[in-house]
């Protein structure tokens, strides 16, 4: 049995984009997880001048791969701007699911193999944009940019730090050519 102190283990799963409305809404960006898996969350920690405080919320609204969330003592719209761009997270024992996630960057350093071409090389970085994730690896030493997305991930094998994807047809030629 695990021996509980008081202060809580904190799993940062985005940051704050802007400020929804005049009433101190503010949309937040999730990164770890899925919106829903927060959707019941008490509050949220929010790390200002490199502390993380606690706020609690007064309503959650999930919205694509966002949220927008009011929070109690945020009332304002300049209140709201005042904590935009901040990072939030949660405390790891109220979210199991997420700790147990695989990250996109916890993939750096695996070998890519494609179904159809094989081995493609090390998988050098990961770029995460609001639309895409994109993977960088060097293929025949050139820079091959290809889309991370669980559609295309056939297996993942840490033992072997293997990554296993089926490319859209035509996108290492592109790279090759």
């Amino acid at each position: 049995m695990k021996k509980k102190t008081g202060i809580p283990k904190l799993i940062e799963i985005g940051f704050i984009s802007k400020p929804h409305g005049f009433k101190g809404e503010l949309i937040f960006a999730i990164e770890k997880g899925y919106p829903e898996e927060y959707a019941e969350t008490d509050f949220f920690w929010i790390e200002l001048e490199g502390n993380p405080v606690p706020f609690f919320v007064d309503e959650i609204r999930v919205n694509g791969s966002g949220m927008i969330v009011k929070l109690e003592d945020v009332n304002t719209e300049t209140e709201a701007r005042i904590i935009s761009g901040k990072k939030i997270s949660v405390d790891q024992s109220t979210t199991d699911s997420v700790e147990d996630e695989i990250t996109w960057d916890s993939l750096i350093g695996y070998t890519v193999f494609d179904e159809a071409h094989g081995k493609l090389g090390v998988l050098e970085g990961i770029e995460e944009y609001p639309q895409q994730v994109i993977a960088r690896c060097t293929v025949n030493e050139k820079e091959v940019l290809f889309p991370l997305h669980e559609d295309l991930i056939l297996e993942i094998d840490d033992e072997k730090k293997e990554l296993h994807i089926q490319l859209p047809e035509g996108l290492l030629d592109l790279y090759l050519k």
